[in-house]
Parts: structure tokens; C-alpha cells; sequence
């Protein structure tokens, strides 16, 4: 019970510090001009409105998930529905080709479409694993969105076509790439564990994991994020050749 009031007042408390601290940290970065022209309404040419609303709804709807998640983990969201309990996916599929699979002492299996393995009360460590299944996709979404609210406010101070701009557009394409990698591969790292600690036989065993925590997040590479990402990049190359160009007009006039 305890775990559960810490994890509802670490999700509350990030949230509030998404609402109160980031807005201050943006603000004092673009300074008092920038927060008075920010207050008018944005002009109809301007290039970012369309990202700048996109990433406000998905900037809320990410708080409002994680709100939901901690009430439900910790209190269930009626008095008779199930608190969020510790389940992994194990890969086996039901009259698949794996047989003999039984749950460890502490856990059930569930069948659907995949076997699915889950922990009766969860330990420490059995949370931590499951924790590491979802909490690095959660993160991968909040880096991605204050990286694009951090090419706003530049976009909106000196415009679109900066040095400062093209850096923060090439960073966000090796976050859209590198993140989407070490996000799944400790998804994946996370659901062999989990599965090795309340099922048996497990989906992999020792170097088994370590092949699939390699190979495996390549599949959520492909095709968007790799896609995505490389756009991502060469509009940034671009974005610094023009702003090289232009400075060497200014140079000769």
C-alpha cells in the first residue's frame, strides 16, 4: 500500500512540475519580449503553428495517461475493478508450439491471444522489470516533445533558419532514432526478465536475452522512426548550409 501512495505522489508530482515548472523554465528562456509576443495570437503565416498545436495535445495527453496510470495502479478507477497488476506478454502463443509452460509459485497465466504471465502481488523487483517495460517509451515521448517546445521558442525568437535551430532539429532526429532503439531494447530487456521470474519454460534464457535486446528493438526502427529520423537530419544538414549561404551574402553586400 505503501509503494502504491509513492508512486501516485511521484506521478502527481511530476505532473505538476510539468505544468508549472516547464512553462517557467520555456518563459525565462525566451525572456519577458518573447513571453509578451508569445501572449498575442500566433500569425497566420506561422510556420510552427501546425507543430506547436500537435505537441500540445500530445503533451497533455501524456500527462492525463500518466495521472490515469498512477490512480489506477495505486486505487483502481472503481471500488470493485482491478488495480493495475504486474502482466507480462511471454511470446507463446495459445496451442502454439510451446507446451509444458507452467506459472512460477506467486504468478498465474492467462491465455488470449499470446500466453500472458502475471505476478499475484508483485515484489519490488518483479515492479522495477515491469516499470522498465513502459517507462522508457513514457520517457522517449517527453524528450521528443521538449525538444520540439525547445525548436519553438528558438523558432520564435530568431526564426526558423538558425544555427541554434538546425542543432536542435539534428538532435531530435538522433533522439527519434537512437531513443526508439534503447526504448524497446530495454522494453525488451525488462519482458524477458519478467517472464523468466514468473514463467517456466521462459521465452529466452542467458545469451538468448542478450539477442534479443540487440536484434529485436530493430523491428521498431523500421520503417517510420528510421524514416522519420533520417528527414529529421538531412532537413537539419540543410537547414545549415542555408544558414551558411546566407551569412556569406551578408558578408559580400
Amino acid at each position: 500500500m505503501l509503494f502504491r501512495h509513492i508512486l501516485l505522489g511521484l506521478v502527481l508530482a511530476g505532473i505538476a512540475g510539468g505544468l508549472v515548472v516547464v512553462p517557467f523554465v520555456i518563459g525565462f528562456v525566451r525572456g519577458p519580449q518573447a513571453g509578451q509576443a508569445q501572449s498575442a495570437p500566433p500569425a497566420p503565416g506561422d510556420p510552427m503553428r501546425p507543430l506547436g498545436r500537435i505537441a500540445g495535445i500530445y503533451g497533455r495527453f501524456l500527462l492525463l495517461y500518466l495521472a490515469g496510470i498512477a490512480i489506477q495502479a495505486s486505487y483502481g478507477f472503481s471500488p470493485g475493478s482491478t488495480r493495475l497488476l504486474v502482466c507480462v506478454d511471454t511470446g507463446y502463443s495459445y496451442g502454439g508450439g510451446a507446451h509444458g509452460f507452467t506459472a512460477r509459485p506467486g504468478a498465474s497465466l492467462s491465455v488470449g491471444g499470446d500466453v500472458t504471465a502475471c505476478a499475484r502481488h508483485a515484489s519490488l523487483g518483479q515492479w522495477a522489470l515491469f516499470l522498465l517495460t513502459k517507462v522508457p517509451e513514457l520517457v522517449l515521448w517527453a524528450c521528443l516533445l521538449l525538444l520540439i517546445w525547445r525548436l519553438i521558442a528558438e523558432a520564435a525568437r530568431r526564426g526558423p533558419f538558425t544555427p541554434r535551430a538546425a542543432a536542435t532539429v539534428w538532435l531530435l532526429g538522433w533522439v527519434v532514432i537512437a531513443g526508439s532503439y534503447i526504448a524497446s531494447a530495454l522494453s525488451h530487456l525488462g519482458a524477458d526478465l519478467l517472464t523468466r521470474a514468473l514463467m517456466t519454460p521462459s521465452t529466452y534464457y542467458g545469451a538468448g536475452i542478450a539477442v534479443d535486446v540487440i536484434f529485436g528493438p530493430l523491428k521498431a526502427l523500421l520503417p517510420v522512426p528510421a524514416l522519420a529520423g533520417a528527414a529529421l537530419l538531412t532537413f537539419a544538414r540543410i537547414t545549415r548550409i542555408g544558414v551558411a549561404l546566407d551569412d556569406e551574402i551578408k558578408a559580400t553586400v
